[in-house]
């Protein structure tokens, strides 16, 4: 997709930004419960750093924990040495691409959104190999509040799926 293309593209604005405080006044915040996303880790995927942290800080604000790898072989050891709830992966990776993640992994969970610019994939072609591993697809660039709404569905399903 040129740049031209993207540009063209409506988004919504972000969200406004909300105060984060390290000490709330008591009464003042709710402790999370189980179902929050105060309970659930997301793993981002993404070899492009600058993407990938700024990924990470929105979900990080919206209560989330995160882990990052920037190629799928990293990807592949932390989901090996912890529980991922949603892992965010991009396709275009160094070492071991998305596509070879998705083979190597059984999901869910984790619940899959495939977040990718899609030059060097389709989203058929990815849907025909791996697609029942995959929640959602999702083309880059993606408006903070979509990323937010996209995890959050995940989480949604990941809990129905866990009942």
């Amino acid at each position: 997709m040129s740049i031209a293309a993207v540009l063209e593209v409506e988004h919504d604005p972000p969200p406004p930004l909300r105060a984060v405080r390290d000490h709330e006044s008591p009464g003042s915040a709710r402790a999370p419960d189980a179902t929050t996303a105060a309970a659930r880790t997301v793993l981002i995927v993404e070899d492009e750093p600058g993407l990938r942290d700024s990924l990470s800080e929105i979900l990080r604000l919206q209560g989330y924990e995160t882990a990052e790898a920037e190629d799928g072989e990293v990807a592949l050891q932390i989901l090996r040495s912890r529980d991922v709830d949603v892992l965010i992966l991009d396709l275009h990776l160094p070492k071991l691409d998305g596509v070879g993640v998705l083979r190597r992994i059984d999901a869910p969970p984790p619940m899959v959104i495939v977040h990718s610019a899609f030059e060097f994939y389709s989203s058929d072609a990815i849907g025909e190999e791996v697609g029942p591993k995959v929640f959602r697809m999702v083309r880059k660039p993606l408006p903070p509040t979509q990323l937010i709404a996209a995890v959050s569905e995940a989480v949604t399903e990941l809990e129905n799926l866990e009942k």
